[in-house]
């Protein structure tokens, strides 16, 4: 591209450097185009983005505890599914049982 101005064409060279130098302030204006909302993510995608492993979201989603999509042997997932699965990680976690002894069963059966 450089070598285009030495054929002596005087101001075309200039013209031509000030269209590339347009060119790339019009470029780094424009910002990137927003990623597809329909797109689909594939387990190692969605892995990397929660820094979960991809053999965890296939089994979990094999399991049916993750919204996700599936064809053939191939799991993705939308991003309404990627949104569910934080939420469905934000859930507040079950408190542990409490384990009760035969006695105390029987004492307050005999309470009642």
């Amino acid at each position: 591209m450089e070598n285009e101005c030495d054929h002596g064409s005087g101001n075309g060279c200039a013209v031509a450097v000030a269209i590339r130098e347009l060119t790339a302030a019009v470029r780094a204006t424009v910002p990137e185009p927003l990623p597809d909302p329909d797109a689909l993510l594939t387990a190692e995608e969605v892995g990397e983005l929660l820094q979960l492993s991809p053999r965890t979201l296939k089994d979990q989603a094999a399991a049916g505890v993750l919204p996700h999509h599936r064809f053939g042997k191939h799991y993705r997932f939308t991003r309404a599914d990627v949104a569910e699965i934080v939420r469905l990680s934000a859930a507040p976690v079950k408190p542990p049982r409490r384990r009760v002894s035969v006695a105390e069963v029987a004492q307050d059966f005999r309470a009642a």
